[in-house]
């Protein structure tokens, strides 16, 4: 499915119910909003550990996949017209351990989720010993995931000095913890209020909650 060049479609402005909002929070009153929430993902870590997988590249397919699904967070601006991609691949932070530096990488997004870890695997394979920011030239159709796991984070806010016409939303999670009979994960959530409201922030943590309950459906489906 994914390639790192994607197709999209333009938003007729005047036919649009969020025409006024964008036109404001764009303009008039450029702003953005961020949102904490902790994720239940009883259920995600002994199946993750049962199959031998990872859990920070499981979280970037879910994180992906979710995002993918909701079109608020697949908008901008592409030759002065607002758009939607197709698809969005993730740009997400890996650690260099010795240096306590990190590079960013992206992964095409593939909805199969064994397609996507190869793919996963081959650009962590390529770049290991590459300590440049940006080993690769990012994706246009992106979005951002970066992780703080020595953290259990009750609240996290990334400060973008400037973000006009930048709309794609950024994702951090930390450290997750058992509390009770559950285990959580922190994650933080940005975006732009241009294209993103706070309904559909609530809809995609629906999403991503659903595929970390039943992770095992989730990942036999590739819808």
């Amino acid at each position: 499915m994914g390639k790192i060049g994607s197709d999209y479609k333009k938003i007729n402005l005047a036919d649009w119910n969020r025409k006024e909002h964008f036109s404001v929070y764009r303009s008039q009153m450029k702003c953005g909003f961020s949102l904490t929430t902790k994720i239940n993902i009883t259920n995600l870590l002994p199946f993750i550990k049962e199959n031998g997988y990872k859990f920070y590249p499981v979280m970037i397919y879910l994180i992906t996949r979710a995002v993918n699904n909701h079109e608020a967070f697949k908008m901008a601006m592409k030759d002065g017209e607002l758009i939607v991609w197709d698809y969005v691949n993730p740009i997400y932070t890996v650690l260099h351990p010795e240096a306590e530096t990190f590079s960013a990488l992206s992964t095409v997004y593939d909805a199969d989720f064994a397609a996507f870890m190869a793919n996963y695997n081959r650009v962590a394979e390529r770049h290991a010993d590459d300590l440049r920011f940006f080993p690769e030239t990012p994706p246009e159709n992106h979005f951002n995931i970066s992780a703080i796991p020595w953290i259990n984070f009750d609240s996290f806010n990334l400060h973008i000095a400037d973000f006009t016409d930048y709309f794609a939303p950024s994702f951090t999670i930390g450290k997750y913890q058992q509390q009770a009979d559950e285990i959580l994960m922190p994650i933080a959530i940005q975006v732009h209020h241009a294209v993103c409201d706070g309904i559909h922030v609530a809809k995609l943590i629906a999403t991503l909650e659903a595929y970390c309950k039943d992770i095992g459906t989730v990942l036999k489906s590739q819808v």
